[in-house]
């Protein structure tokens, strides 16, 4: 049996107020039982629902800063989250690292430990959930956290893609579904035609709203991403590959695409010029990290300001940025 790579968060308490001592400043201490014995003592009461709910969410996105966490799990209350997230790298349920401290600021991200799930955590996830730990679809070589890790910043991107939705998800009263990396690309047989960085799908009373995800630091070639996008939807069996449940998609998603600021506008006209029955709406990095997640995004197809949502149209500007 396989855990699928789609993450569906549970609801969780967003404060449980502990007796915690942080334990930040000493170093961890190697294990002295192995993986499966420490996964299976934590589980026997030293566990909550909302640190399991964490390398779910991990599993999605792979890293979560401490900041991001908190807003996930914590609400405001940074201290106890901290301090859980101490105790948790210590249990070695969690790894997190410090490397990448002074390139965070410039990125936008408040300089904090980067965390990523631990061998024990995905021990104990796989024996809460029932399976393997090798059917756990989590794989801990692609998140290293190290200082080689050179998707590090592009990722933590993708993870901050993730809280935002799930955060403004919940703030309306709707639901999220994320497809991680490896969920989402769309093939035709055995061919790879296009790897979104996620798919995300905002669940509602009464209908699904799915969105491919795009995160680029600089590097991506647009015309190229454009076609990949066209020949997926024409050739793949997107509705299938898409299907959660009962539900399957009857239009091909929008990409979301968040870049910088300083090639916000030639990406425009890049995916403009070659006139895509794909929808692209296109956001910079910088003002995505400030405004809100459902609104101010250019239409590609339309050139105008619009929302994520239909009922959103009232807080999107109206007019081209």
């Amino acid at each position: 049996m396989s855990y699928k790579q789609i993450i569906r968060m549970q609801k969780t308490m967003t404060k449980q107020v502990g007796g915690y001592h942080h334990p930040r400043t000493q170093p961890r201490k190697p294990l002295k039982i192995s993986i499966r014995q420490q996964a299976e003592h934590l589980l026997h009461g030293r566990l909550t629902t909302r640190d399991l709910e964490l390398v779910r969410a991990l599993i999605g996105v792979g890293m979560l800063t401490r900041q991001q966490i908190q807003r996930l799990f914590f609400g405001n209350h940074p201290k106890v989250a901290s301090n859980r997230l101490a105790r948790l790298y210590h249990y070695h349920f969690l790894d997190r690292s410090s490397y990448w401290l002074e390139d965070m600021g410039p990125e936008g991200f408040e300089p904090c430990y980067i965390y990523t799930v631990g061998a024990v955590g995905l021990e104990a996830f796989a024996l809460r959930m029932g399976v393997g730990r090798g059917d756990v679809p989590f794989t801990p070589a692609r998140y290293t956290l190290s200082r080689e890790d050179h998707f590090l910043l592009h990722d933590l991107r993708i993870s901050e893609m993730f809280t935002q939705l799930q955060v403004g998800a919940k703030e309306i009263g709707e639901e999220l579904l994320w497809f991680n990396e490896s969920a989402a690309i769309l093939r035709r047989e055995q061919e790879e035609l296009v790897r979104p960085d996620g798919i995300a799908v905002l669940i509602g009373a009464q209908r699904h709203t799915p969105f491919f995800i795009e995160m680029d630091r600089g590097y991506t070639d647009w015309p190229k991403k454009v076609a990949a996008y066209e020949k997926a939807r024409q050739q793949s069996p997107w509705p299938v590959t898409l299907r959660v449940d009962s539900w399957r998609p009857s239009v091909f998603p929008t990409v979301l695409c968040v870049v910088p600021a300083a090639l916000e506008g030639m990406v425009q006209k890049e995916i403009e010029s070659k006139r895509p029955q794909t929808k692209f709406y296109i956001q910079s990095w910088e003002r995505f990290l400030a405004a809100d997640i459902f609104v101010n995004w250019y239409d590609s197809s339309s050139g105008q300001i619009v929302a994520l949502l239909p009922e959103m149209g009232n807080r999107a500007v109206t007019q081209p940025l």
